[in-house]
């Protein structure tokens, strides 16, 4: 009985320490994770994707020759369609650069995760956008459709990918 008790007496402190570790970092990352995106300019997705047919992500959000993801579009991007012939349009776009992204990102990942789009969007067992970022077909803003991307999120999706849930495999 005395062996428990000192086992018990040893390891509670590190498990109330590793519990509380936890929660801190969980939170912390969920914080990370829902930062209030900018919006310079407003965009309608369900406009985009009905009237413009531009129901394939990839459109807009595609990738680099390198195979590196580009994510918010740029004003080139979007120049590349609305040639600024009406002066909406030529208004909507002054004071831009074709670099500019007008548009901040509500995916942010904390500096301690790693996720490619490439990797999960492009394997074998292809995942679909509207997985983690919600249906867009009835959306008018740039707002997140989808709830918090908590890691459990994450794994689930892993797990029915058959993708590895070891920790190095999105964590440094």
């Amino acid at each position: 009985m005395k062996q428990l008790r000192s086992l018990l007496l040893f390891f509670l402190p590190f498990i109330v320490f590793t519990y509380a570790s936890f929660i801190v970092f969980q939170k912390s990352c969920d914080q990370a994770m829902h930062v209030q995106a900018q919006k310079l300019i407003p965009f309608n997705h369900q406009t985009h994707i009905v009237k413009y047919e531009a129901s394939d992500c990839e459109l807009c959000h595609g990738y680099y020759d390198d195979g590196r993801y580009k994510g918010i579009p740029t004003i080139g991007d979007c120049k590349m369609c609305h040639d600024g012939n009406t002066a909406k349009e030529k208004a909507m776009f002054n004071g831009f650069k074709d670099t500019d992204k007008p548009w901040g990102s509500f995916a942010k990942q904390p500096d301690l995760v790693y996720f490619s789009h490439i990797a999960v969007m492009k394997n074998t067992k292809t995942a679909r956008c509207a997985s983690c970022h919600g249906n867009k077909l009835n959306s008018t803003t740039t707002a997140k459709i989808e709830g918090k991307m908590h890691m459990g999120t994450c794994m689930d999706c892993h797990d029915s990918l058959k993708i590895s849930n070891k920790c190095t495999v999105c964590h440094d």
